[in-house]
Formats: structure tokens, sequence, C-alpha cells
């Protein structure tokens, strides 16, 4: 349970941004994203809302943990100098679960590999800063029956944890769905072992 983290930040909503160098219009758009299929449906509707645009260069920046998964895709742009410099502001922004597409207007003027790096670069730093970030919380979910005089000793070793209880059901014992970060899954199972002399054994709910 270690190795997974306790949370990621990715977008709360699609963020906007336009601006020209040497007369080439460029215009970058941000979204949230939990998967591939959502990344694509993104820049394809982009795609088709630009379809006049010279490119529509894109990066995208999905997963968490040891199973990120980077894109990026210069869309006939010199290489390195459009789906890069894009993904380096998702992760100079310290976001995953985040797509950004950048389409460009040519003006006639080249701007030549520095200066599109800095564009693409800049564009894509500037539609992640205006939109809204959120912060996504990640844990496992217990089952845990309890009985009545053991809901004080339970609550104080939850709260001790970052803990919470989703779920309360009452009849003749006390069964509680519990929610803890990663990181702490194993404290708190042991400490309530430890707490009980082990009567209570929390039931993880994603091993059935």
């Amino acid at each position: 349970m270690s190795g997974q983290p306790d949370s990621y930040d990715t977008l709360g909503a699609t963020g906007c941004f336009e601006q020209k160098i040497q007369r080439s219009r460029f215009l970058a758009e941000a979204w949230p994203a939990e998967t591939e299929d959502e990344a694509w449906t993104a820049i394809a509707d982009m795609r088709r809302r630009y379809h006049d645009a010279r490119h529509v260069c894109h990066a995208w920046r999905l997963g968490r943990g040891d199973s990120v998964i980077e894109i990026r895709n210069d869309d006939g742009e010199p290489s390195g100098t459009a789906g890069e410099p894009i993904l380096l502001a998702i992760r100079g922004a310290g976001l995953t679960a985040t797509v950004v597409a950048v389409a460009r207007y040519f003006g006639g003027v080249k701007l030549g590999t520095g200066g599109l790096t800095r564009a693409y670069g800049s564009s894509a730093a500037a539609a992640v800063a205006a939109a809204p970030r959120k912060t996504v919380r990640l844990g496992r979910e217990f089952e845990l029956v309890l009985d009545y005089a053991q809901q004080k000793t339970v609550r104080h070793l939850l709260d001790g944890s970052d803990g919470s209880v989703l779920d309360e059901q009452y009849g003749g014992d006390v069964r509680w769905r519990l929610w803890l970060p990663h990181s702490r899954c194993d404290g708190f199972v042991q400490s309530l072992r430890e707490a009980t002399a082990g009567r209570l054994v929390p039931r993880p709910l994603d091993e059935d």
C-alpha cells in the first residue's frame, strides 16, 4: 500500500489561452482527463474546432505513482519543438490526468526551433495556469464490524490516520465502511489490532 500515492493534482476545469507571436496565432487549451479515451476525445474536438490551423500539437500526462503515461505529438512541427515543451508545462505544474493541445495558425514568419519551443511552452503553461486545480485523494476502503462500546476507540485511531467513515449501519452490532489514505492503511490496521488485542480486523473491500 505504501508504494501508492495518497493524492494527485489535476485540473478542475478547462483552461484557455491565446497569443500572437510574429504574426502566428497560438491557441492553447488544457483539460482534465483520466483515461486515454478522454484525452483523445478532447484533442479530436479541438482539431474539429480548429480544422483550418496549420498544426494542432498536444501532450498528456495520465496515471499516477509508478504508472504515469506521457505522450507528446509535434503534428508536423520540427521534432521536439511542440509536444515536448507542452509536456514540460504539464510536468512543471505538478499535474497528471491532464491533456494540453495548442493550435497554431501560421503567420508567414518562421520562428525557428527556439522560437517555436518558447511559443508552444508558454502557451501551454498559460492555459494550464488559467484552469482551476483539483487535488484527488487516493486510498482504500475497509469494512469493520465492531461493538457499540468500541466506536470511540476506532474513531480516535481513524482520526489519527486521516481516515473517515463513509457509511454506518447499526443493528445488533455496528458495521462501518472506512476509507484511509494508502500510506496510512497498514499503520491503522496494526494500531487497531493492538488496541483491541486482535479482536478487530478491518476487511479490505478491494480484495474480495
